[in-house]
């Protein structure tokens, strides 16, 4: 269409000082056709629209779109022979990926912020004959360099003509390069897609988008553009002397709450007792030589029991089992006597909860118990005390003996 302007009012009125003229003109903004491109497909025997769509790599969720572009009212009856117009290129996701971009771009905006850039979206940008809104097109201001998020699609002339003026244009798929320079400027020794590795005995590998050191302080900091590092793990980082900057966290679909924790106390009986207490609900009955649990009709004793009070327990239908001084193989092997489910096993927890360690990997070995109620994880120690809450934050039911 062509662009028209119409003249609304024209004022002339004379005085001694001259001809005022007074002009009010309103453009009608021209109408710019977007060149939609199309591939045409014949249907063959044994099509179905989703398998087409799948082969064209349109997502699903477009299906009934396609099929309203078609005329088809019922998606799931094409025929051999039908032409089917289809989307191609980005022409059909265009808008959806920007709307499914909207809340990562959010985040990144957000994180920009916090790190010291400054974010507008109130407002205009007149450049040319075209008006450029703030709200859908965030401008970003870094150390005196502006940077326009493009989520709209501006044309290439509109791209060229604020590129003259000094301000960069960046896509909303891919922040990285302002991300960059807002890090570069508050940070040093900018390192980017690495990997962390902490502890001796509980290991935990972490991958980090940038890691850099803060001017000031010298503190390396992690900086994510994703929101999956749980506060629980953000205080192990800082045992290790690293913060963490992302966006806010969100607690996964799968997340396990919180675990329950016994730490053990006293010498090595009196921590067998609570255990089989913890496990079974059976409590011990003192005897010189040890310990009796006549519910369980098993008998504790410290390897100075002479065979003949050995003999008398068992004629009493005791199990005796002789203290060897090893704690986690005397557990292991009193457990069995119950019978109780008992194992040494890797532990392994993976951040987000479901990957194979997309952000990070946390493993510490130990016995696993399993109760009629409960799971419990047996540890004699851990490397950082910020492992204990980490450890219940992902539902881990943890005995530290």
């Amino acid at each position: 269409m062509v662009k028209r302007a119409l003249l609304i009012l024209c004022l002339l009125t004379a005085n001694s000082y001259g001809a005022t003229y007074q002009i009010n003109v309103v453009k009608e903004r021209p109408s710019v056709e977007t060149e939609k491109r199309f591939v045409i497909y014949r249907v063959k025997q044994g099509d179905t629209l989703l398998k087409i769509l799948k082969e064209f790599k349109i997502p699903r969720r477009f299906l009934y779109r396609v099929a309203r572009l078609n005329g088809i009212k019922n998606p799931n009856l094409i025929y051999a022979g039908q032409e089917l117009k289809l989307p191609a290129g980005d022409m059909l996701p265009l808008k959806e990926k920007s709307v499914f971009k909207k809340r990562q771009v959010e985040r990144e905006l957000q994180l920009i912020h916090r790190l010291g850039g400054k974010i507008t979206q109130e407002g205009f940008i007149f450049i040319g004959n075209k008006k450029i809104s703030l709200r859908k097109n965030p401008l970003i201001t870094v150390e005196g360099s502006k940077f326009l998020v493009d989520l709209t699609g501006l044309s290439s002339e509109t791209k060229k003509l604020l590129s003259q003026a000094g301000v960069s244009v960046v896509s909303g798929n891919n922040l990285n390069p302002v991300l960059e320079k807002v890090i570069s400027a508050n940070f040093s020794s900018l390192l980017k897609n690495g990997t962390l590795i902490l502890g001796e005995d509980d290991v935990l590998t972490y991958h980090y988008d940038y890691l850099a050191y803060n001017r000031y302080t010298g503190q390396r900091t992690v900086i994510n553009t994703s929101p999956d590092t749980p506060p629980a793990l953000k205080s192990l980082l800082a045992a290790y002397g690293i913060a963490v900057v992302e966006p806010p966290f969100k607690v996964p679909d799968d997340w396990e709450g919180w675990g329950s924790l016994r730490i053990l106390t006293g010498e090595g009986l009196q921590k067998i007792e609570e255990l089989i207490e913890l496990f079974t609900g059976s409590r011990g009955k003192k005897i010189p030589e040890g310990l009796v649990f006549p519910k369980l009709k098993l008998a504790v004793v410290y390897d100075y029991i002479t065979p003949e009070r050995r003999t008398e327990l068992e004629l009493q239908g005791n199990r005796v089992f002789v203290l060897t001084g090893d704690f986690l193989s005397d557990v292991e092997s009193i457990l069995s006597l119950i019978p109780m489910a008992n194992k040494f096993v890797k532990l392994v927890l993976y951040e987000p909860p479901g990957t194979k360690g997309k952000r990070s990997k946390f493993v510490i070995e130990g016995l696993l118990v399993s109760t009629p109620k409960r799971d419990w994880f047996m540890v004699d120690s851990v490397d950082k005390p910020e492992e204990i809450p980490y450890l219940r934050y992902r539902g881990v039911n943890l005995i530290i003996y």
